[in-house]
């Protein structure tokens, strides 16, 4: 477990699917997150961010190709590394492929699955929250599968103008497949937050998670479960201080601006 115990405020984001939307939804977008970082970049001290998924709407990692869309976020994510912020990056399920370029390039460290760390003394369990209903069996095995070595291997022998516009295509029939009523959503929140207090037992203090794309917040400021949202919708991140955590939106087209979530966009999970 990462132990750190510094006075930086601490970020947490998910969801943004960089590259998922039409060209006007996509400057929006950037716009907001674009804002965000520059906002944390002008922090002192430098505040650490954690990325809890699916920061690009997919990620697969040629040895020399970068898909040219992802350009303009990639460079302001520097921008903000650059000015000392530092980042942390646990992967989605859209990130299955990440390979060394945010280690060895950005010097970004990535994290596979469940993540712990402990800040001021509390203890983090900090998870993208693919998988966790237990009819997801079958995309837990296709999981296994699309990370295996030997499938990873033939797909970079695909050309990169081939296999960046099939992988997009897969990115958006996984969407569509996990489009849901309001009952299902509803239902599937319950799952999140039993699952979370499960987590709370065992003695962490906050169970950060993101993957709904919906954003809650069950417990107090010293302890609870914040599910993260998007940056699609809502625009919601976390901000921990001084032993405290908030969940807020991020609406303002400053940088310089941010205020508390209105109550009908941080959702309480009915039990």
């Amino acid at each position: 477990m990462k132990q750190q115990d510094d006075p930086r405020p601490i970020y947490f984001i998910s969801d943004a699917h960089i590259g998922s939307k039409d060209a006007e939804a996509e400057k929006k977008k950037e716009k907001y997150l674009t804002d965000f970082l520059y906002f944390l970049a002008e922090q002192d001290p430098a505040p650490i961010l954690y990325i809890v998924g699916d920061l690009f709407d997919f990620w697969f990692e040629y040895r020399y190709a970068i898909p040219s869309l992802y350009q303009k976020m990639l460079s302001r994510i520097v921008y903000a590394l650059d000015k000392g912020v530092e980042i942390i990056y646990v992967t989605g399920n859209h990130d299955f492929w990440m390979g060394p370029f945010f280690k060895n390039t950005l010097g970004i460290p990535i994290h596979h699955g469940i993540y712990e760390a402990r800040h001021w003394q509390k203890r983090f369990f900090i998870f993208h929250g693919d998988g966790i209903p237990k009819e997801d069996r079958g995309y837990r095995f296709l999981k296994s599968v699309i990370q295996h070595p030997l499938t990873i291997w033939l797909y970079k022998l695909v050309h990169p103008d081939l296999g960046i516009p099939l992988a997009r295509w897969a990115s958006a029939q996984s969407r569509n497949h996990y489009k849901k009523t309001p009952e299902e959503e509803k239902a599937d929140d319950l799952k999140y937050l039993h699952y979370a207090q499960t987590k709370l037992q065992e003695g962490y203090d906050f169970v950060i998670m993101g993957h709904t794309h919906r954003p809650v917040f069950e417990g107090t400021p010293e302890r609870a479960y914040v599910n993260l949202g998007d940056w699609m919708r809502y625009f919601t991140y976390a901000v921990f201080r001084e032993g405290q955590i908030e969940l807020k939106s991020w609406i303002q087209e400053s940088a310089a601006s941010t205020f508390h979530m209105e109550p009908e966009t941080a959702r309480s999970v009915e039990k």
